[in-house]
């Protein structure tokens, strides 16, 4: 935009200088080529018989002489001395006179001749006296009538003056007019693409295709429409999640619900009429219960994530004798569910800066997520734990079948509930309990991935204690 502006301009101030030039020279040309013209028929034969009269005057009788260059088309003036003895010009002659013969030098023996403004002047110098003819020719007509040369010139430049400035205004308007189409065309695009997105069109792009500064703003002004758009589309998703996560969760806690209320009815009813019956319905319940409270605690912490209000109570502890003590917590309840867990790695120290509560619940999350989604019997979980340069590395490996290459990327977002897999496999699941382990371990300056290797594998990599 700079080059374009910076070309314009020049392009006016040189138009202009051209403009000035053409029309000053042409008319300065037409008036200079009337009085060479002129000039050229001025001198003629009869300034020659003039130059002989005043060569060949020896007497004092001018009023003879001024006789015989009247016949000739001139007029006489003598001075002696510098003071005026006679003249018979008139007062155009006797002004030019005075203007063109101040600085003349008349010689004594022939004559001299002066040509201005129209104006002819033979004089001589004869002793005393200074005898000067002075014609007055027909001056050519400039400009509507005659005028003196000088005259002629000056209008001739007013003239030419007057007629540049109205070209180079109508120029200066041409060129501002292109330009202002120029300048206008990528604001007025962006303009129509900005009430386009008034309006919620956002898959249009500004249509501009300059290669000046506007197209780098167009350029932004795209990426701008395509963020709106993912953006909203990704809170069309969001919003569908919650719709659907609303629907699940009514139904996961239905269930349980049903069951609870079914065997407590039971109970009261008196079909467990025997103690061991009693006890299997009370069992039932109790664990219909618990699997109700977990999915309010997960509901519980995805509104303080939400929120911002989940804190964290980091302290130094070993990541190995950390995992081994969450395996001894869980290996009777996963044995009961006919599984089995084993922690894998050296002995040697993996210090790390965490909060305990929190990382037991990723540990939690995980294994719940095996045991709802592995879909395989016996369910064998795998912990190993590494030290890999300035990272603590956790790897947690099923079994089971995995799940399908596209859906790895979805694994962690919230709300999905990968209902594919989980209608084949029984499971129930909020969609939250993966998407709380990669906040919290993120939050603890980790990182975490999911891949499948003869199962599903979860690898979670957190800062050494070193380095915190």
């Amino acid at each position: 935009m700079k080059r374009r502006i910076f070309v314009y301009h020049t392009l006016t101030v040189l138009a202009a200088l051209v403009t000035l030039l053409v029309v000053s020279g042409g008319v300065m040309g037409w008036v200079t080529h009337r009085y060479q013209e002129w000039s050229r028929s001025a001198i003629d034969d009869r300034a020659e018989q003039v130059q002989t009269l005043l060569s060949d005057s020896s007497g004092t009788d001018w009023g003879r002489l001024d006789a015989q260059l009247r016949e000739l088309g001139y007029h006489l003036r003598v001075c002696q001395n510098g003071r005026e003895l006679y003249s018979s010009l008139d007062p155009f002659q006797e002004n030019a006179y005075q203007r063109f013969s101040a600085d003349a030098v008349w010689p004594p023996n022939g004559t001299h001749t002066i040509q201005n403004d129209g104006i002819l002047m033979i004089g001589t110098q004869n002793g005393p006296y200074t005898i000067v003819a002075m014609s007055r020719p027909h001056i050519p007509e400039v400009f509507g009538r005659q005028r003196p040369q000088s005259e002629a010139v000056m209008l001739a430049l007013i003239t030419s003056g007057l007629t540049a400035i109205v070209l180079i205004v109508l120029l200066s308007l041409l060129f501002t007019n292109h330009q202002v189409k120029q300048l206008m065309r990528p604001v007025n695009a962006l303009a129509d693409a900005a009430q386009r997105v008034e309006r919620g069109d956002l898959s249009r792009p500004v249509d501009y295709h300059g290669k000046d500064e506007f197209a780098s703003v167009c350029a932004a002004f795209d990426h701008m429409q395509r963020h709106l758009l993912a953006e909203r589309e990704k809170n069309a998703a969001y919003e569908q999640a919650r719709t659907d996560l609303v629907a699940g969760i009514s139904h996961d806690l239905r269930t349980p619900l049903t069951s609870v209320k079914g065997y407590i009815k039971g109970l009261r009813d008196g079909v467990a009429n025997t103690p061991e019956k009693q006890r299997q319905y009370l069992d039932v319940a109790y664990r219909k219960a618990c699997d109700m409270d977990i999915l309010l605690q997960r509901l519980f912490y995805f509104s303080k994530m939400e929120t911002g209000n989940l804190p964290l109570f980091p302290e130094r502890a070993d990541l190995g004798s950390f995992v081994r003590r969450f395996a001894e917590d869980i290996q009777g309840e996963l044995e009961a569910k006919g599984g089995h867990i084993l922690v894998q790695g050296a002995p040697t120290p993996h210090p790390v800066r965490i909060d305990t509560e929190q990382i037991y619940r990723v540990l939690t999350n995980l294994t719940d997520n095996a045991l709802r989604y592995a879909g395989t019997t016996p369910l064998e979980l795998t912990l190993t734990i590494w030290r890999e340069r300035d990272t603590e590395r956790l790897r947690f490996a099923d079994n089971g079948a995995g799940v399908p290459e596209e859906q790895l990327s979805h694994l962690f977002e919230q709300f999905w509930r990968g209902d594919q897999a989980r209608g084949s496999r029984g499971g129930e699941g909020s969609g939250l309990g993966l998407y709380i382990v990669k906040y919290i371990v993120e939050a603890h300056g980790g990182t975490v991935a999911a891949r499948n290797d003869h199962g599903l594998v979860f690898e979670i990599a957190l800062p050494c204690e070193e380095e915190v």
